[in-house]
Order: structure tokens, then sequence, then C-alpha cells
């Protein structure tokens, strides 16, 4: 265990460093006569007991706590570590190793301020929520270049130890922060990127400092420009990433930072349109709404928050923030980073635009369905924002131009498509913008002149998920958990292979890696029989086919399959449900086709392609890759035309993802991984207070006891 050896951590000690000096023998003696085991509580998820008396399979315990005797199940009894293990910084020397051992020492931990705890391959962290002592320049120091064993837990020895091993063995790293929103992933993922910051450029040549001390600040404000445009506050968190991202920091041979690159996934870009109650759409609009001054106000056509339909809860605030200053913060960094004035009042236009779209109104006309407009007050101020001609883009809007076989028709919309195109409009405009800065940010981060040798790579990405509603969003999330955990337990299994055949141990090795291959197949399997995403894909190009008829086709493929079961009762929300690792999840299949296909009403980009301000058009150069109206008229009416669209000439959002998250996977497989698993201690953001069944469902899901499961099972 790490030593207080004359740290100089000062006030920060007693959050790094276990105090020892309680562990005394009279617990040891006490534990040893009481015979003390744990039993489940409903309340504390385990509680302490004394055995009394064992007949059969029962046993008569003790309650410690107010000396109740119950009769319990021998099954149900988890053994108690000797006193001389309390709030051990590894919890692979545990000599029982369980649930209740895991879930008390991390407790007892948390409430002695120690925020991080290893198991084994993982670092656990629990959100404090408060501000720690704890990554300070001079606590950077004391990490730098020791061995795992001889600190502290914390990030900062993870990220040492990744680099270290980078320039040692010359092996691509990548550290993986995964955990429920709220948990502390991005926080994490932030504090490994300020220790490489200092670490790999602090020993630098005089003459060569200025240069690289730049590329490290570009770094480090990358950060709070993702964060404006990609973070919101939700009900659990008020700065939660609504993206997952992969960070890929590039460094020379003498392992100085030469640039870096970053992708993303999964934009919850309908949070543009719509948010739950006390929640927040992204940041930004509410910097801009807050931050600009009287003319930004003028020439962006800027509202007050009650005026826009977009912004469904007003102007929500979050607390201890301004976010007056954090506009100037966000476009000092957007400076830093390289972006010119005229690029930031050109974004700032789109985001001005796509709160105005929300405030387009349609009617139904009397005697028809067609819809109209009105009033073509608001369309003026978004074409005026978006460099386009009103009297075409309500055209295109209203009465677009649709391929029906081998002609051209003009199509009269209804309230409702008119409605669903302009919301449709707002979130693809938001998303497009998203990663406009995303390319601006790499290339700005990209140093190609110098060569990386190898990279280190921090994924900051949602843990698995089950919500009361799971859809096809939880589905992705769910799926590249399902990879991340196979990853783990394979790499697992590789090390401790490793280990017995350097010890020279003959052992009959299972890879449980493979345990969790039936659950990635039943979901991304293209053929034989296909899996989930391929018949989506498939429902897709077939006319007349709806979300009911891709529910048909799942149970009637894939009913058989072991990871797959159709709800048994009627209470049972959703329409299949996937045993994943983490759980069973009933997923309901509601707009999945439209969500698969994300359509567009192609006119209006055609027209917001050829838009007079350069950076729009920019935004939507690729307008030909978009499922346009022509594919949705043939879902929904079988027009002469309507054979089966030619496969190939859009891409679905499940393939894209599909893609990204293969490529992302072959990235990590080829590094050395480290895990970092964050845990939220309770939902109501307080300091403090730790709910065992959320952690223990979190340490379930997130892999933690998978692991220890693994470590029991396969070993002896």
């Amino acid at each position: 265990m790490a030593q207080k050896s004359g740290s100089q951590a000062g006030e920060a000690d007693s959050f790094l460093f276990v105090d020892k000096s309680f562990a005394s023998s009279l617990a040891q003696a006490d534990w040893a006569a009481k015979k003390l085991v744990w039993v489940p509580s409903d309340r504390n998820g385990f509680e302490a007991a004394s055995i009394k008396e064992e007949k059969g399979d029962e046993v008569l315990v003790e309650l410690m706590e107010n000396g109740k005797k119950v009769t319990i199940n021998k099954d149900d009894i988890q053994k108690m570590n000797p006193p001389k293990f309390s709030k051990v910084e590894d919890m692979a020397e545990l000599t029982c190793l369980n649930e209740a051992s895991v879930l008390h020492n991390l407790r007892e931990r948390y409430f002695s301020g120690l925020i991080y705890t290893y198991s084994g391959l993982f670092c656990v962290v629990i959100n404090p929520y408060k501000m720690l002592p704890i990554y300070s320049e001079k606590i950077v120091e004391m990490y730098k270049g020791k061995k795992r064993h001889e600190m502290p837990p914390h990030i900062y020895a993870i990220a040492d130890s990744a680099y270290r091993s980078m320039l040692q063995d010359r092996e691509d790293q990548s550290i993986l922060c995964t955990g429920e929103s709220g948990a502390g992933k991005t926080e994490n993922t932030k504090k490994v990127i300020q220790y490489l910051a200092v670490v790999a450029s602090s020993h630098k040549s005089k003459k060569d400092a200025s240069a690289i001390g730049e590329l490290e600040k570009q770094l480090l404000q990358a950060n709070p420009i993702l964060e404006a445009f990609g973070n919101a506050k939700t009900v659990k968190n008020d700065n939660s990433s609504r993206f997952g991202k992969f960070i890929r920091i590039n460094f020379d041979v003498t392992g100085y930072i030469v640039g870096a690159n970053i992708d993303t996934y999964l934009l919850e870009k309908s949070r543009a349109i719509r948010q739950a109650m006390e929640e927040r759409t992204f940041h930004i609009f509410y910097y801009l709404l807050t931050g600009a001054g009287s003319k930004m106000r003028e020439d962006l056509l800027l509202e007050p928050f009650g005026n826009y339909r977009f912004l469904a809860n007003g102007n929500v605030q979050i607390p201890g923030q301004d976010d007056k200053d954090m506009f100037e913060e966000t476009s000092e960094a957007m400076t830093i980073m390289g972006f010119s004035g005229e690029e930031q009042t050109s974004i700032l236009k789109v985001v001005s635009s796509v709160l105005q779209l929300g405030n387009i109104s349609f009617k139904k006309e009397r005697s028809t369905d067609q819809a109209s407009m009105p009033d073509n007050t608001v369309a003026q101020k978004v074409c005026h924002l978006l460099g386009m001609n009103v009297t075409d883009f309500s055209r295109a809007i209203l009465s677009p131009r649709i391929k029906v076989g081998r002609d051209y028709v003009q199509k009269a919309q209804t309230k409702e498509q008119a409605d669903f195109a302009t919301e449709a409009l707002a979130k693809a405009m938001y998303e497009r913008l998203f990663r406009w800065l995303l390319i601006r940010i790499n290339k700005a981060l990209d140093r190609t002149k110098r060569q990386g040798s190898t990279f280190l790579g921090i994924l900051d990405i949602a843990g698995f998920e089950i919500f009361q509603d799971n859809s096809f969003e939880q589905l992705c999330i769910n799926y590249t958990n399902e990879k991340l955990q196979q990853l783990f337990n394979h790499t697992m299994f590789i090390l401790e292979q490793e280990e017995y055949q350097r010890e020279g141990i003959e052992w009959n090795f299972i890879d449980f890696g493979l345990d969790l291959q039936p659950c990635i197949e039943l979901i991304e399997r293209v053929t034989g029989p296909p899996g989930i995403l391929a018949l989506l894909d498939e429902e897709c190009w077939f006319p007349k086919a709806t979300d009911k008829s891709f529910v048909e086709k799942v149970v009637q493929e894939l009913g058989n399959h072991t990871k797959f079961s159709k709800p048994k009762q009627l209470k049972d929300k959703g329409d299949f449900c996937i045993v994943h690792y983490a759980g069973k999840v009933p997923y309901n299949a509601g707009n999945w086709l439209t969500k698969n296909m994300d359509p567009l009403n192609d006119n209006v980009a055609t027209l917001l392609n050829q838009s007079s301000d350069r950076y729009v058009a920019e935004l939507w150069r690729d307008v030909d890759r978009i499922v346009g109206l022509d594919q949705v008229a043939k879902m929904s009416e079988s027009t002469p035309g309507a054979s089966k669209t030619k496969k190939g000439m859009f891409r679905t959002v499940g393939q894209l993802y599909k893609e990204q998250l293969t490529k992302l996977m072959t990235t990590l497989r080829n590094t050395s991984p480290n895990f970092v698993r964050c845990i939220i201690p309770n939902h109501e953001k307080r300091a403090g207070k730790l709910e065992a069944h959320l952690v223990l469902e979190q340490l379930r899901c997130n892999g933690v006891l998978e692991g220890i499961r693994i470590c029991r099972q396969g070993f002896p």
C-alpha cells in the first residue's frame, strides 16, 4: 500500500492516503470471535451480522446494528474480510472477493474522502460532488514517473503509467472512461489531458518551448468549445456531455505532444428541439442569448428566452454558473483555437437560426389537408440568417418537388409533414454545425509536419443504459458497451494468461470475452440470420414498411436467439428484449425506421447548399447523401415508382454508427488499454451520500463485478 513518505501533498494527504492508525488488533479479535459475515439489507445493500448457529441450508445470524436475530439461507451470506483489509487501495488483494466486500470497501474509502480505488485492471472513481485539493501542480509532480503501487490510486497514476508504458514499450495506449451520466467521465478525461499537457511538455529545450506550449494550450481549449456546443444541463448532471468522444494525442519519440485528433459519437441532436422538464438544451444557446451585446443581438435577430418554442423551459439557470461569463470564455477559446471573427459570427448565426426554425408556424387549410404559412415573418428571419430566398424556402417547405417514377411533381405537404420537416432541419443544422466545429478543431490540433510516433487515446463515452423507455439511442449505447466489455474481458484474459505462462503454471484458460459474442452478433450480424441493425436497414427499403412490420420481422427471424426475448407480460414495456451482460433491456421500437433513415426535405437542403453565406453552404456541401422526400413518399404509399430503392443510395444511421464503432474498436484493440470506471453515488448531486443499491447496479453494469467473477472462476 502507498505510504506517506514525507509527502508534499499537504492538505491533500487526507484525500489520498489511508489513515491506518485505527486498524486495531481489537477489531481483528472481534471479527474472529463473532464470525462476522455480510447479509443482504434493503437499506444498505449488505449489513454486518454474526453467525450464531448453522442448521442445514439455514443460518441463524444476529445483526450487528440492532442485535436482531434472523434466519437466512446459506447462499445469501457473503464472507467478510479481516479488518486489516479495511479501505484497501486495490480490491484484488481482498481475501474474500464478493459484492458485499467490494461495496463496503468503496463506501468506507468514499466516506474518508478517498474517491479513487483500484480493482485489478480497473480504476474505480466515485463522484465526490465537491472540489478536492488533489489536482494541483504539486500533485502532478508527486505522480510523475512513479510506479502504480508506490502512490495512492489516482487518475494521474493511470495517466502516468499509460504515458511511461507508451514511451518504454513503444506501444499505443488507451484510457477508457465509462460510467453513467453524472459519474464524472468528462472531468476525469480533462484531468488526464491536463496531466499529459504538463508532463509531456515539461522537459523541452528552451528554443522549441513556445510553439509546443501553444499546442498544449489549444488542446486544453478544445474542451470548452466542445462542451459549449455538446453539453447540457440534465436532471442528473449540470454539465452532461451529450456525445461520446475519443481524443487521440500524438507524441514523438522523445515523448513530446506533437498533435491531437478528436472523434465524436452519437450527438443527442434531438435536444436542440426538445428538453425534459428542468433540463436545458445545449449550453451555447443560453450563453449566446445571455452574453450577446446589443449589436450582436441585432445582427443575429436574437429575442428573449420566452419567445422560442425550442427552449421548452425558458431560461433555466445552472447554480453557480454565469452564462454571460461562459459566453466570453467560449469566444476566447475559439480565438485561441484560431477561429476568425467572421467564422465565429457565422457559427452563432446558425445557432440563432436553429431557434428561429422552431418558431415557424403552419396552418392546416380548411378545405384540404395541406399546410399553409399565413405569416412568413419568422421564415424571413431564418432566410436572412442562412442566406436563402424566402419565396424559394416557403415553396420548398410547403410544396416541394418530389420524384415519382421518372417525373418530378410538386407535392403539397400536410401540416404534420411541414412541422416534421422544420424540426428535422433544425436538428440536422445543429448536428452539421457540431461536426464542422470538430473538423475545424482537429485542423488546428493536427501538426502533421512532425509525425507522431505513438499515441495515447482517451475514450469518454456513456455507460450501459436501462431506462423506463429504451429506444434506438439506447440500443446504440448498449451495443457500444457490449463491445467495450468484451475488450476488457479479453484483455484481462490475455494478461492473466501471460502471467501464468511467466510463472510456468499449467492452466486451462477461459476467454470470457466470448461470453459477449452472441449478444453482439444479435445486434450487428449481417446475414445468417441477419441481426437487429441489418433487419432495420432492410425494412427501411420496403414500401409500406412500419415500425410494427419491423418488430414482426425481428421476432420471426430472431425469436429463438438465446439473447433475445419477447416481452412476456402485457405490463412489460417494449416491443422486444435483449439480454445484455448488464441485464435484460426492453426496447420500444417506435419511430425506429425514421430514426434510422433520418430523412430531410432535400428541396430545402439544396437551397442551403446554394446559400449566399459560404459557411452555411459549407455545412450542406454533401447534400446528395441525405435521405430525401421521395424515399419517404415510397415508404408511406405504393405509388407506381415505389419499387425497392436501390441499396447504397444513402447510408442509414445504424450503418454509419456500426462503421464508426468498428473503426474505434480496431483502434482500441491495437492499443494497450487502461480502464477507468466512474460511479455516481446518488441522484441528488449531494456530497457525502452513497446509495448502496445505485452503486451496486453500476458495478454490475460497468463490468467491475464481472471482472471479479472472472477472477474467481478462471484462476486458482
